[in-house]
Parts: C-alpha cells; sequence; structure tokens
C-alpha cells in the first residue's frame, strides 16, 4: 500500500515537472518576442504564478524556481498536494495589460489554440497583432475598437432617426395643407406649403447625410479626431465588410452562421451613396422650386431633379432588401421591418415623382410613401435603443452586442493631453504602459434610453417640427400679429425670433435626451427635468393647436 502511494506521487512529480518545464520554455519564447523583456516583469509580481508541492520543486531548475516564486518553504516536507478550484486561480489580465505584455500573451494563445485546432498557416498566419484582430470579426471590441467609435456611431444613429422623422412631418404638413386649403392664396403656399417641402428636404437629407457619415468612418480611429466627412478609401472599406465572410465560424453542415454574401457589402455602401444622391437630387428641385422661372425651365431643373431623386429612392429601398437578404429571412427583428417599409417608401417616392403615370393618385401615394419612411425612422430608434448601429445598411454591426461588465483600457495621454478609451486592449499594448488601468465600460458610455424616454423623444420631435411650422405661419400671414400699424415690425420680429429661439431649444432638449437618459435622482435636479418635461408638453400642445386652428379657420 505505501509502495502503490510512493509511486503515484513520483508520477505526480513527473508530471509536474513536464508541466513546468514547458510554462519555462513559454515565458523564454515570451522574453525573445517583447522588447520589455516580460519575464524579468513576471518576477516582479505580487504572487507567485502557481502554487507548487514541495516534491515537485525539488525538481525545479533554479531559474525556474526564480521565476515561479518559488520560496524556499515549498521544499518542506509538510507541504502537500492539494487540489483548488479554477475561481480560485489568480487572473493575471489587469497585470499583464499593465505591464505591457498582453498583446504577446494574446498571439502566443490564439496560436496556440490555432495549432491545436490544426488551422496554422505557416508564415501568414504568424502572431502578429493584425492577425489575432483579424481571427476576431464577430467580436464586440472588433467593431468597436475603442469607446470614442462607440459614441460616434451611436450618435449618428440616434440623429438619423430624429432627423427622419422630422423630415417626414414636415412632408405629411404639405399634403394635409394643400387638401384642407386647395385654393389658397400664393402667400400662403409659398410660406405653408413650398418653405415646409424645403425645410423637410433640407432635414431628411441631413439624416441622410448621417449614417453616410457612419459609413464612411467605418475604418477610422475617432479618438484623434480623425473624422472622413466626404470621401474614404473605398476599397479598405469593402474589405472591411466582407471579412465576416473571410473568418465566419463554420457549422456542421458546412454552412455559415454569419456569412455575408458578395452583395451585402456592395449593397451598403451603394445604398447609403444613393440614398445621398437621391437627397441632393431632391433638395436642388424643392430649392428651386422656391423660386419663380419659365415653365420650360421649371421642368429641366425642378421636376427633372425630383424624379431622378425619387428613382433614387427607389434604388436605395431595393439595396435594403438585397442587404437583408428579406426573402431568405423571417419577419422577427427590427431591422426586417425597417427594410420592407424603406423600400415601400422608395416605391412611393418614385412613382409620386411621375405625375403623368399616377394622375389622381399622385398625392396619396406621396403620403403613403411618407408614412413608410417615418415608421421605418422610428424603428431605427428603437434600434438605436437596441444598440444596433448598423440600422439597415450596415449589418455587421447589427451582428454583434455589449456585454454586461465590457472590460476596457483608460490612458493618460499627456502629450496631447487627453484621454484614450480603449474597448479593445490590444489597440493600446502597443503604446506607453504608463498610467493604463482596466475599467468598466458603462462608466463612460451613456446607459440605454427607456421606452418611456424614447415616445418623449418622439413628442419632442413632432414639437420641434409644429415650431418650425408655427414660424412659417407667423411669416405666411404677418398682419395677424400686428397690434399698430406703429410696431408692425418689431411685432413680427420679436415672433419670429421668438419661434426660432423655441426651435433650437427643442433641438437641444432632443440632443440631451441622448446623453442624459435617466432621470436623476437627486433633487433638485429630478424636480428640474420633470418640470422640462412638462413644458416641452406644453409647447408642442400649443403648437399643434395653432397649427389646427389655422386649418380649421381656412376649412370653415
Amino acid at each position: 500500500m505505501m509502495a502503490r502511494k510512493a509511486s503515484k506521487e513520483k508520477a505526480h512529480a513527473k508530471d509536474w515537472a513536464q508541466y513546468l518545464d514547458s510554462i519555462q520554455r513559454a515565458l523564454g519564447w515570451l522574453a525573445l518576442a517583447s522588447k520589455e523583456k516580460p519575464v524579468l516583469a513576471i518576477m516582479g509580481l505580487k504572487e507567485p504564478l502557481i502554487s507548487v508541492p514541495g516534491e515537485v520543486s525539488k525538481q525545479i531548475s533554479p531559474r525556474t524556481r526564480t521565476v515561479l516564486g518559488v520560496s524556499e518553504a515549498a521544499d518542506s516536507a509538510e507541504k502537500r498536494w492539494s487540489q483548488r478550484p479554477v475561481d480560485d486561480l489568480h487572473d493575471f489580465t489587469a497585470e499583464f495589460i499593465e505591464r505591457g505584455y498582453h498583446n504577446e500573451y494574446c498571439n502566443w494563445r490564439d496560436g496556440y489554440l490555432k495549432w491545436r485546432k490544426g488551422e496554422s498557416k505557416g508564415a501568414h498566419g504568424e502572431n502578429m497583432e493584425k492577425t489575432h484582430l483579424a481571427n476576431r470579426p464577430s467580436s464586440f471590441e472588433y467593431w468597436y475598437p475603442t469607446v470614442s467609435s462607440f459614441t460616434f456611431r451611436r450618435t449618428c444613429t440616434y440623429w438619423i432617426g430624429v432627423l427622419y422623422i422630422e423630415g417626414c412631418l414636415m412632408f405629411i404638413w404639405q399634403s394635409v395643407f394643400t387638401t384642407a386649403w386647395p385654393d389658397a392664396p400664393p402667400r400662403m403656399v409659398y410660406f405653408l406649403s413650398k418653405m415646409p417641402i424645403f425645410i423637410g428636404s433640407c432635414i431628411f437629407g441631413s439624416g441622410i447625410y448621417m449614417g453616410y457619415l457612419e459609413l464612411i468612418n467605418m475604418d477610422t480611429d475617432n479618438s484623434d479626431g480623425r473624422v472622413n466627412f466626404l470621401w474614404c478609401d473605398w476599397s479598405a472599406l469593402l474589405k472591411l465588410l466582407r471579412e465576416e465572410e473571410e473568418s465566419s465560424d463554420e457549422q456542421s453542415d458546412g454552412s455559415s452562421k454569419n456569412k455575408v454574401y458578395w452583395y451585402q457589402p456592395v449593397s451598403s455602401v451603394v445604398g447609403w451613396v444613393i440614398y445621398l444622391a437621391g437627397a441632393i437630387f431632391y433638395q436642388i428641385g424643392n430649392t428651386a422650386d422656391m423660386f419663380d422661372m419659365p415653365a420650360d425651365l421649371h421642368v429641366m431643373i425642378v421636376e427633372y431633379n425630383v424624379k431622378i431623386g425619387g428613382f433614387c429612392f427607389f434604388l436605395g429601398g431595393v439595396c435594403e432588401v438585397l442587404h437583408n437578404r428579406l426573402w431568405a429571412t423571417p419577419p422577427t427583428t427590427f431591422v426586417w421591418y425597417a427594410s420592407i417599409l424603406n423600400f415601400l417608401g422608395g416605391i412611393g417616392f418614385g412613382l409620386s415623382a411621375f405625375p403623368n403615370l399616377t394622375g389622381s393618385w399622385g398625392t396619396p401615394i406621396w403620403v403613403g410613401g411618407t408614412l413608410m419612411f417615418l415608421v421605418a425612422a422610428m424603428l431605427s430608434l428603437f434600434m438605436w435603443r437596441g444598440e444596433q448601429f448598423g440600422l439597415s445598411l450596415i449589418s455587421n454591426l447589427n451582428r454583434v452586442s455589449r456585454d454586461k461588465g465590457t472590460q476596457i483600457v483608460v490612458r493618460k495621454d499627456e502629450a496631447r493631453n487627453i484621454t484614450e478609451i480603449g474597448i479593445n486592449p490590444l489597440l493600446m499594448a502597443d503604446k506607453s504602459d504608463d498610467d493604463q488601468k482596466l475599467d468598466d465600460i458603462d462608466k463612460h458610455v451613456q446607459a440605454k434610453l427607456s421606452i418611456r424616454g424614447l415616445l418623449f423623444v418622439v413628442m419632442c420631435v413632432l414639437g420641434g417640427t409644429a415650431q418650425l411650422l408655427d414660424l412659417c405661419e407667423v411669416c405666411a400671414a404677418p398682419w395677424e400679429f400686428e397690434s399698430s400699424p406703429n410696431t408692425r415690425v418689431q411685432h413680427l420680429i420679436v415672433e419670429v425670433t421668438g419661434g426660432i429661439v423655441n426651435v433650437i431649444g427643442i433641438h437641444l432638449i432632443i440632443l440631451l435626451n441622448s446623453i442624459c437618459v435617466e432621470v436623476p435622482e437627486e433633487q433638485p435636479y429630478r424636480f428640474l427635468t420633470f418640470s422640462m418635461h412638462f413644458l416641452l408638453t406644453a409647447i408642442t400642445f400649443r403648437n399643434l393647436m395653432s397649427l389646427w386652428i389655422l386649418l380649421q379657420d381656412e376649412w370653415d
């Protein structure tokens, strides 16, 4: 019995010796691969890498004994073999990052796992930071390498939904006014029909530009202030959007779980570009319609541009259908419904631009298409709330999600006097490790807006639209605000200035709701927040009532 026990102890000791020898060789490789000599840094760790039994410690070389931090007490016969759960082992992630060799460890780990799975590729798959990042295209850290990129895309997506809703409401008002007052005098038509269409085109086009801006900055690090406004490296962008196909995991049947088909990256780029082109053509036509011109010139400048713009919106809807493969996916997501609604809205915009085809159905088709875009814009706000910042044309961003407790690296750059916050620690590993620390991402990004808060944002947009229309009403009928001939100009300036201030104030509150998504618990901030909500509700009601009175007076 004693002999069997001694034999078992010798076998354990031999296994431990082989295991520690492999650790010694790995640490030696790290010493050669890192300029910071991580083996020497490991010698300064706060606690030993591993707890070594006394019997095993006698077979360890002095160098390995020093690296592992084995004390002389470990040689005593009293120290027996002990087993501990994995959760009790020390987590060295934070210390690795602080000491600057977490990058080498991740590269070695990835290479080792690929070798175990038979996926090594020789020189093309060597352990480099670039290779490690390319192996993780589906991760949240890959698509959002820094908090700046996360915040940038979050802001773009929020304003896409807000501006779409506001632009659609302005379009709908024009149809309502034309129906309620078909024989309106020219001054009323100009300020209450043409002016809202012009303003709505500007707002709707701004929302499209925000989506285009997000697209061309997919491969840009926003933390250093570099932002593409008009152009980007299109080949690099297409390569980035295709990377999911190159590295997607295969299932048992040989199919790819997140396969990216060849037409999806192309439809993503073409979709936003053609939407932007359509918005520009629409803007040119509606701007030219503000001026009097001969009939033949009106056809060339106004009607042709509106037709081209409507056709571009139709093609943009086709790109959304292709990009999200609506024929092969079930209608169970916001993306699916937003894509089909935008497609139907594009059809409505395209048909309404050809009055010879639609005849008397032109206005209903226009209103129907606008309503499709309006509902799709509301769904995009729900997608923004769920952090699906790709919306319906950048599906790569919709496949990843932020896990609670995601760790980030915070580093103070004294030279530029800025704080760099990297969600992906590997991107910070090649920089100076001074003042680097791990932190929780939830402390640096805004929380998700509640459903009630989202509905309040929609109400704010409605109030801002009503205030813009009320401002147009003041310009259309200034005599309604006169008190005497001597102060006519002064009263008009007061009314216009007050309307502009209200429009700016409402949009600032919309901006504030994207940042402060939770009602404060402390007083008096909680009271001030609820008071602001109440006042904005009252302003929205007042503006809507003013528009209703105008329509009712003219309808009667």
